[in-house]
Parts: C-alpha cells; sequence; structure tokens
C-alpha cells in the first residue's frame, strides 16, 4: 500500500469517527428535547445556539480552522438536532380531536395539512373536485362531507374563497372554519356574512410550502376575523408544535404580504428574465459565477419551479400592487440613475442606509 492510499484509509476512519461523534451528539440533543418538553421549555433558544456556535467559533481559532467551515457544519447540525427534536417531542396534540374536512385536499398545501392533522390523531377526510384520495376518506358531495366535520380547512385557490365560503353558509355550518389563503381582501365580505351566519371563523397563512417536512423554524400568520374562539381553537393545532405563531390583524396582512411575498418574488422573476434575454446561457455563467450570483440563483430557482398559477394570482390579486409596483419603479430608477449620472454619494448612501436598517431590526 502506497503512502497516498494510507493516508486515504486514515480519512476513511476519522470520518467514521466524524460520522458517529455526530450520531451521539444527536442522540443526547434527542434526549435534551425531551426533558425539554416535560418541562414546558420551548424547542427553539437562540441564546443557546448562540453560545454552541460560539464555542465552535473558538475551537475553530485555536486548531486553525476556517471559522466559516465550522459556522455551517454546526449551523447543519443544530437544524437537524431541531428537527429531531420536534419529529419525537414537538409534533403532538393535547386538545380534544376533531373531524377535519378539507376542502381542496387533493391540492399539495391541502394535502400536506391532511397528513398534519392525520399525525396528530384527528379524523381526517376531503372533498375535492379534482377527485378522490387514495389516503384519506373522501366525500363527492359537500353537504354530506360538511354534516361530519367539526372543523372545515379551506385549501382552495383564494380566488374561489368567497364562492367556497358562500356554500358553507348556505350549508348551515355552525362549527369552526378557517383558510390557508395567501390573500385574504378579497374574502373579507364573505367572512363577515360567515361570522353574522353562526359559523366560527379565522384565517392563517402558513409561511412555507408543501415541501417543509416540520415545522421548526416556521412561521404561521393568524389572523383574527373577529371571534377569538375560532382564532384560539386553531392556535391549539400549533400550539405543541415548534412553529412560530405570529398574529397579524386581518385588514393589515395583504399589506404586509405584498412586500413579504410580492416583491421578492417579482424581483427574482424580473433578474431571471434579465437573464434570459441576456447574450450568454446558464451554463456560460456558472462557470464564472460569483457567491452572489450563486445565491442569487439558488432563490431565484426556488420561485421560478412553484405554482405559476398561484405566483400570478399573488401579484394579480393583491390590492396595494399598484403602489409596490411603483416603489420598485422608482427604487429601480433611483439606483440606476445614480450609477448613469455618476452620482456615488446616492449609491454609497443606499448600501449603508440599507445596512443600518438590517441591523437596528436584528437588534430588537
Amino acid at each position: 500500500m502506497n503512502e497516498i492510499e494510507k493516508l486515504r484509509k486514515e480519512v476513511r476512519e476519522v470520518d467514521k469517527e466524524i460520522i458517529k461523534l455526530i450520531a451521539k451528539r444527536l442522540s443526547i440533543t434527542k434526549k435534551i428535547g425531551g426533558n425539554k418538553k416535560k418541562k414546558g421549555i420551548p424547542l427553539k433558544d437562540w441564546k443557546v445556539e448562540k453560545e454552541v456556535i460560539k464555542n465552535a467559533l473558538e475551537v475553530a481559532s485555536e486548531e486553525n480552522l476556517s471559522q466559516e467551515l465550522i459556522k455551517t457544519i454546526m449551523q447543519n447540525i443544530i437544524t437537524e438536532s431541531k428537527i429531531q427534536q420536534e419529529i419525537l417531542h414537538y409534533s403532538s396534540y393535547s386538545g380534544d380531536k376533531e373531524d377535519i374536512l378539507i376542502i381542496g385536499g387533493l391540492g399539495e398545501m391541502g394535502l400536506w395539512f391532511a397528513n398534519f392533522f392525520a399525525n396528530q390523531g384527528h379524523n381526517v377526510f376531503i372533498h375535492d373536485t379534482k377527485g378522490k384520495s387514495k389516503h384519506f376518506k373522501s366525500f363527492d358531495s359537500l353537504a354530506n362531507a360538511v354534516k361530519e366535520a367539526s372543523c372545515i380547512l379551506l385549501a382552495v385557490p383564494f380566488e374561489i374563497m368567497p364562492e367556497i365560503i358562500e356554500k358553507i353558509i348556505q350549508l348551515e355550518f355552525k362549527g369552526t372554519v378557517f383558510d390557508i389563503a395567501s390573500l385574504k381582501d378579497n374574502s373579507k365580505s364573505a367572512i363577515e356574512k360567515a361570522l353574522r351566519c353562526g359559523i366560527s371563523y379565522t384565517s392563517i397563512h402558513p409561511m412555507f410550502g408543501p415541501k417543509v417536512s416540520t415545522l421548526s423554524d416556521r412561521i404561521i400568520c393568524l389572523c383574527d376575523c373577529g371571534n377569538t374562539k375560532a382564532t384560539e381553537k386553531v392556535k391549539t393545532f400549533f400550539k405543541d408544535t415548534s412553529a412560530t405563531i405570529v398574529e397579524i390583524p386581518l385588514k393589515k396582512h395583504d399589506r404586509i404580504i405584498s412586500y413579504v411575498l410580492a416583491l421578492s418574488h417579482i424581483i427574482n422573476i424580473i433578474f431571471m428574465k434579465a437573464l434570459m434575454d441576456g447574450e450568454y446561457d446558464y451554463a456560460e455563467l456558472k462557470k464564472v459565477a460569483s457567491t452572489t450570483f450563486v445565491s442569487q440563483m439558488g432563490t431565484t430557482k426556488e420561485v421560478i419551479t412553484e405554482n405559476s398559477d398561484l405566483y400570478y394570482a399573488i401579484q394579480k390579486f393583491n390590492p396595494f400592487k399598484n403602489d409596490l409596483y411603483d416603489r420598485l419603479e422608482q427604487a429601480l430608477k433611483y439606483v440606476i440613475e445614480s450609477v448613469l449620472k455618476g452620482n456615488k454619494k446616492d449609491f454609497t448612501k443606499i448600501m449603508k442606509d440599507g445596512k443600518r436598517w438590517i441591523d437596528t431590526s436584528e437588534q430588537d
């Protein structure tokens, strides 16, 4: 065996030890998760995570290792630890089991929630015009489905949400109804009517897609529609999970979403369009890609591979789109003109002010 093969063998042995140590660490953090759950301690503890990273970077410095490398490794290990803790200890439900009808249960998010509620022990069944589910009891008739439900989740496109709410009103359902619509404004009148007719209605907006496997580090917006009982009931579905619940007034939701979703989506789509209209193909650009380009392309690829109908609807039906596009146009014009007119001061100010804006928010 030559020297290179000997060294490679040593590397394999070291790799094996590293993997064993990671497994040992995960085994310990699983036990920590169980103890945290028993004591009512939240899954996420930013202070502890910060201390873990700090300690790791101190060791990296002592060993003359790349701080960025060690930070990335530790962040991935911490993330895996939280996922394991959530699966074992933070995915339970301590309330009364419900009979949950999911209208639109064959859609991607409808199916995600069907599995989520079923895993919590609820009785889940669906109604969807696309057909029947292979895994959940299905109803062709909405009227028959409603009769068996204590709760109804609306997982239909927000464009038809008012129509579905009206059907539920006509069927005289008196239980709890909640939706997961990305936009709320077009359903406000229907929601108000539902409340007047005795339906306990509230609304949520999961800020994640159907590919998510756990709720660790995930945000769910909760919009009270005027029925506190419904809002508190729906909140209990996520009380024992690791999701972060952020309460937003219904009238404020679409305004915030115009920035968080519509603006971020359209900037990436514009970025993609500009690249496609250029003279180089992606393969050529990748050969000389900077870290910024690689990072931006990663986000852009996620956006353009999502549901194009949904993403168009988020742009088209947001009531604040005109104001948003005006701001985008003004910002783009300001930045470009600062360069074309040689105004370095304005260009630099944008970057400095932007850093200050972000730093201030992160300190809160």
